[in-house]
């Protein structure tokens, strides 16, 4: 008789209390997550920075208010009358100011010649500490000409998540799902902490790197270990409810920067809690199926037990279980056997990858769904970090404003779910990108045609943070519709890579939010705003896939699109869940 590890894992039970428990303990890592990902926008933050004209005149005797020394040192911005230039100064080389000198009459003499701000690095800068804050800002000067490196810190935690990708898959695969995470688990441990005693800049964007690199891996195997555990109902909400803590994460995350605002504190309180993941070490398991893989039989027929023990369930003698996983063992070998083997050469090798991504783009219509998914991941994944950096950009209270933006995440994740089952994933997925993609141009609106007045601030922030809430629902469907839109055999690989356009969008947002949003908090929005209502409209090209079997082959495919006018027969779905190794590749 032919078993398969599904016949085993129902008699363990395979939706009840063991997997829930499994389940809420990998949220440890997805609260988290949510510190992580989102830190810099507080680790980095600012008040407002000029040049430093104290290296340049003396002030002192003259007797004039700080104000008065601004508007004597500093040029106004284009078109206003009261904010002063970041980055530029006049130039007031050899001017020697009298004690008690009169301010019309020496403003007058003052020269117009406008220069960068002179001096050294270290002092080349003054800024605004009125509200306490101590940011990796301040310590490393990341203003004007060296914006771009405030951005490269996201940027490379970004660069860390898409290698960690990567890695972690192949680890888990090679040395199980449990060791894999608890080698990713120390590593997200050293580094966090580390980071909060980084000497200089160079440290710091490394081991933020490694925060990411780890954080992907503890993720990631902690979801492909699930996801082998639980039945295929299980599974479909699991996918979704994962992020469901990332939500909470980062709603606390501004709750914690506003009562520690020295930069190195706040990355040790964030970094400590992660300690908890020591917790694994007990309460996570390995993967049953993948010891029974590597021929482990002992060591899987005790997690068994274990969990049929915490389901309340009754399983048949061990000699039975025994006999069983050998069966399911040798039939896998069996099917290993019955392939042609052949010692490809690396070139064939590279070849025949290559020749997967092929078929991703041979035919017309799995062409079309290739290029529309691989797009609109971009996209989601490029406006949803953007959104969540680009609220200091708006005004306001940047506490208030990141606690709402991550809050609305919790909500987004739960209302998402009997929507694709009443309306469809196209109306779902495209309907989100396209009215997010209006709140940002609303946002947009409202901060260019109006000049920061107190009720314009809130009203850009509150149509903000329902574009996020929008957004943040788009990246939930996003994987589930991706799984069911290609065929087996390059499902893995179709995820696999839209995850990695994803990590590309989300690698670009912080440099779109600080070099655009210097200029004009307003350009970041447009873009999100125009890039995201795009993603909505060519997504309405994809087609429906509630309630229809996932597709086995592009031959299929290719049927599908032909007829796609026609009406064809419903089929029962498929309980949906997607591949374990590539769900966890992407991660938010």
């Amino acid at each position: 008789m032919h078993y398969k590890f599904e016949d085993i894992l129902s008699m363990v039970g395979d939706q009840n209390k063991w997997q829930i428990v499994i389940f809420l303990y990998t949220w440890i890592e997805g609260f988290l997550i949510g510190f992580h990902h989102l830190s810099s926008s507080y680790l980095g933050a600012s008040d407002g920075h000029w040049c430093n004209y104290d290296a340049q005149i003396n002030f002192n005797n003259t007797g004039w208010s700080p104000e008065q020394m601004k508007s004597y040192a500093l040029p106004l911005k284009d078109g206003s009358e009261s904010e002063f230039q970041s980055c530029k100064m006049f130039d007031l080389s050899g001017i020697q100011l009298a004690p008690n000198a009169d301010f019309e009459t020496a403003l007058k003499k003052r020269g117009e010649d406008i220069i960068d701000c002179p001096g050294d690095l270290s002092g080349r800068y003054a800024y605004d500490r009125s509200k306490d804050v101590d940011s990796i800002v301040y310590e490393w000067n990341l203003v004007c000409d060296d914006t771009w490196k405030l951005s490269t810190i996201q940027g490379s935690y970004m660069g860390g998540v898409f290698v960690g990708c990567m890695i972690w898959g192949w680890a888990s695969d090679k040395f199980g799902r449990r060791l894999t995470m608890l080698v990713a688990a120390v590593i997200q441990v050293v580094s966090s902490i580390l980071a909060a005693f980084s000497p200089n800049y160079i440290i710091f964007i490394f081991l933020r790197f490694l925060i990411a690199f780890s954080v992907s891996g503890v993720f990631e195997c902690g979801f492909v270990l699930v996801t082998e555990i639980c039945g295929p109902n299980y599974r479909t909400y699991f996918g979704i409810l994962t992020q469901f803590p990332f939500g909470w994460g980062a709603a606390l995350l501004p709750v914690i920067a506003y009562f520690i605002r020295q930069w190195q504190n706040l990355q040790l309180a964030i970094s400590v809690p992660c300690i908890l993941l020591g917790i694994f070490y007990w309460t996570i398991p390995e993967s049953p199926r993948w010891l029974m893989a590597e021929g482990r039989f002992d060591e899987a027929l005790k997690i068994l037990k274990d969990g049929a023990k915490t389901n309340k369930k009754q399983l048949p003698s061990d000699d039975e279980l025994m006999e069983m996983m050998r069966s399911i063992s040798a039939d896998e070998e069996d099917k290993q056997e019955e392939k042609v083997e052949v010692e490809l050469t690396t070139g064939q090798k590279i070849f025949s990858v290559f020749d997967e991504i092929f078929v991703l783009v041979k035919t017309p219509e799995i062409r079309k769904r290739t290029l529309l998914i691989f797009f609109s991941w971009l996209i989601v994944a490029m406006v949803y970090y953007g959104l969540s950096l680009n609220s200091k950009n708006l005004g306001g209270d940047r506490y208030l404003n990141g606690f709402l933006s991550g809050f609305v995440e919790v909500p987004a994740v739960v209302v998402i779910i009997p929507l694709l089952s009443r309306l469809g994933r196209v109306k779902c997925y495209s309907g989100t990108f396209i009215a997010g993609g209006i709140c940002c141009m609303l946002t947009a609106l409202v901060t260019i045609l109006t000049s920061g007045q107190g009720w314009a601030i809130a009203l850009s922030v509150a149509i903000g943070i329902v574009g996020k809430f929008l957004i943040s629902m788009t990246f939930a469907i996003a994987y589930l519709y991706t799984a069911e839109l290609f065929p087996t055999k390059v499902r893995n690989l179709a995820v696999g890579l839209a995850s990695t356009f994803a990590r590309i969008g989300s690698i670009s947002a912080p440099y779109i939010v600080d070099l655009l949003g210097s200029i004009h908090a307003g350009i970041p929005v447009v873009i999100f705003g125009l890039c995201s209502f795009a993603a909505g409209i060519t997504s309405l090209m994809l087609p429906e896939t509630l309630n229809k079997k996932m597709p086995e082959s592009v031959a299929e495919i290719e049927r599908s699109g032909k007829q796609k006018k026609e009406s064809p027969e419903q089929e029962e779905m498929n309980a949906v869940s997607l591949p374990a190794e590539t769900k966890a590749e992407g991660g938010e």
